[in-house]
């Protein structure tokens, strides 16, 4: 996590309509008790961490609990963010 350093964008497919089109999905992670936390490096104190720290099981049962297209960090947030769309 880059604790909102980098943006990261939405996928999205622009596929041409004119040639049929296989998509293959590859769902991998860490370990369910795997702690997700900003890195040090880009973050080095914590106190100034935009999110608390979670496990990779907290993500997933909150994801599983959201819509697809859900902003799924606002859960762990320290302080709620007066953009999220361009922090996460």
């Amino acid at each position: 996590m880059t604790n909102g350093r980098f943006k990261s964008v939405k996928h999205r497919v622009l596929a041409d309509t004119r040639r049929s089109r296989i998509s293959m999905i590859y769902f991998g992670g860490p370990p369910l008790s795997q702690k997700i936390a900003p890195l040090p490096c880009l973050v080095p104190e914590q106190d100034d961490w935009l999110y608390k720290e979670f496990t990779w099981s907290q993500y997933k049962s909150s994801a599983y609990k959201s819509k697809l297209g859900d902003y799924r960090l606002g859960l762990f947030e320290k302080q709620p963010l007066l953009n999220h769309k361009t922090l996460v």
